[in-house]
């Protein structure tokens, strides 16, 4: 920063600019017109430690509303079976064969030739041959 320093300095002395006296005059007078101002320091009142106060009494507060609703909350909680019987399951067959004229889909029961382990081995090197396949047409792309 020195050298900066220096340079401009020494660029500055080479500029032959002579100010009108006019100017002079008026460069003068704002240099003698101004004042060295200090800071005014602000005092520390006892309320500004307040805020700390405050932010604890809320979280606080917070933390009674939130226990209290925890502890209003007794109720048993529901039994769930442990699983799902076919017959539970609402048929939906019968909607779709109705909305299959109005809608580009082709709605057929499932049926698996291996097990559901299978399928999804199989699901999952579909998912990866289309992952790598995005990623090449990126790359070629970009």
């Amino acid at each position: 920063m020195d050298n900066f320093e220096k340079r401009l300095k020494r660029d500055a002395q080479d500029i032959d600019a002579d100010p009108s006296p006019q100017l002079a005059s008026r460069i003068e007078a704002s240099l003698q017109s101004v004042e060295r101002i200090e800071p005014v320091r602000q005092k520390r009142s006892a309320t500004s430690n307040l805020w700390w106060a405050s932010s604890l009494t809320g979280l606080a507060a917070a933390a009674a509303v939130i226990a209290l609703l925890n502890l209003n909350q007794s109720g048993p909680e529901p039994v769930l079976p442990e699983q799902t019987a076919f017959q539970t399951v609402p048929d939906a067959r019968e909607y779709l064969q109705q909305i299959q004229g109005r809608l580009p889909l082709r709605a057929d029961t499932a049926e698996f030739t291996h097990g559901l382990e299978d399928e999804l081995t199989r699901l999952r090197a579909d998912l990866e041959k289309a992952r790598k396949k995005v990623n090449q047409d990126i790359d070629f792309t970009f």
